[in-house]
């Protein structure tokens, strides 16, 4: 068991079930939250938001207790049925994650997401006397609700940047009729945007953390911008603070909005689903997936079908726009289960040259059937699933039916001799 989940085990269960809760618990103190955040962020320069997300607040409990040999930050493994994540920092990191999160001007701590409910009180943080945060539970998880109710006016008429795995992924979308069609209501107009992909699309972030701070600075100097989104995990704690400092400019811990904003069911950096998916509107699956083989034109086969396996399970899962749900949570609504099915029809066009292409596809693809049969979704995931259990079936009877011939046989040998 990893100290992470030592954690988890340590908190009660959610009691409604999900660990977001729901967005209209504290909804409209987040409205009034939302709204301070957008004046300190026009007033005060430089100025700092970060997120406690739980595996960041893991991290720093485990450099409390002296645990962090037991924390994971590797990039994880190719599957677009099953979610990964971690926050990507090594051991080395830990006292740069701390500063950045006991001098940063704004601190969410997230106790809306049910393990930080619990385990904010064990973390001791020196935090600067004139920094602000979230006052409750209720007023947490703030940047869902200023995504959806303050971005587009507070960008409206500045310079900003947006850096992370799904930078170049925005960008292209953003070009798209069906983007503007879907983000009318969220997307500045009167912005000046830049893009910037982050260096091997934010994996080996560990290795390359100080390397992707130089070419942020230079992004940004280079733009002249006034306010950075950034997503990149753990890493976006440390460079928001620091660069924020040292640029004299306004960093937002980004984080998985960026996700909302392409509707991505991956991250960036990632060829596993993501463990929770911002909602705030469609992006068709033909698009998103033409978008994102731009974005990223070395992935491999596997890698490729993982991302769209990733995309399809987004079509099934529970929205509510302006919230979050965990990747467990499904909704089969009609809806869902409709854009699932037209998104399947247009993966089977594009993709299935890849189904048995290699070992790797040949696993990525029997993990989607598998899930696909479980559901009832599609008839060739039903017929996977009928082989499947009848394939561990036979795996099972026959040991069982051969001993059993090995007894009758020991027995009736025995039965010969005595009759001799």
């Amino acid at each position: 068991m990893t100290y992470y989940q030592e954690l988890l085990q340590s908190c009660p269960p959610p009691p409604s079930g999900s660990p977001f809760g729901k967005k209209q618990d504290g909804y409209d103190a987040r409205l009034v939250q939302a709204k301070l955040l957008s004046e300190l962020m026009r007033r005060r320069r430089p100025f700092c938001f970060l997120r406690m997300g739980d595996m960041e607040l893991a991290y720093l409990l485990a450099q409390q207790e002296q645990r962090l040999d037991g924390i994971d930050f590797r990039d994880g493994p190719t599957s677009g049925t099953q979610a990964y994540t971690n926050p990507g920092l090594s051991a080395d990191r830990a006292e740069r994650l701390r500063t950045a999160y006991e001098e940063a001007n704004y601190v969410d701590f997230h106790e809306g997401n049910w393990p930080n409910e619990h385990l904010v009180s064990k973390l001791t943080l020196k935090r600067a006397p004139d920094s602000h945060r979230n006052a409750t539970k209720e007023t947490s998880l703030v940047f869902l609700t200023w995504t959806e109710t303050e971005f587009k006016q507070y960008c409206s008429d500045r310079r900003i940047g947006f850096a992370g795995a799904e930078a170049r992924l925005l960008e292209l979308l953003s070009q798209t009729p069906a983007f503007a069609r879907a983000a009318a209501a969220y997307w500045p107009e009167n912005a000046e945007v830049f893009y910037h992909q982050v260096r091997n699309d934010g994996r080996d972030l560990d290795a390359n953390l100080d390397m992707v701070k130089q070419d942020l600075r230079q992004f940004v100097k280079a733009h002249e911008i006034d306010t950075l989104f950034l997503s990149l995990g753990g890493g976006a704690k440390i460079l928001g603070y620091e660069l924020s400092r040292e640029l004299g400019i306004c960093c937002f811990d980004f984080g998985a909005m960026i996700r909302a904003l392409t509707y991505s069911g991956c991250d960036g950096n990632r060829m596993a689903r993501s463990p929770h998916s911002p909602f705030l509107f469609r992006i068709p699956f033909g698009i998103y997936m033409e978008a994102l083989e731009k974005a990223m034109p070395n992935l491999a086969p596997a890698e490729l079908l993982a991302k769209a396996h990733g995309q399809l399970l987004l079509e099934l899962m529970k929205k509510e726009i302006g919230w979050t749900s965990v990747s467990w949570e499904f909704d089969f609504s009609e809806e869902n289960v409709s854009a699932f099915r037209n998104a399947f029809q247009e993966y089977r066009k594009r993709y299935r040259k890849l189904f048995g292409s290699s070992s790797a596809t040949k696993v990525e693809r029997a993990g989607f059937l598998h899930f696909c049969g479980t559901h009832k979704l599609t008839l060739e995931g039903e017929l996977f699933l009928m082989a499947f259990r009848g394939k561990g079936l036979i795996r099972r009877c026959v040991p069982r039916f051969l001993s059993r011939r090995v007894v009758l046989g020991k027995r009736r040998g025995l039965a010969s001799n005595s009759a001799a």
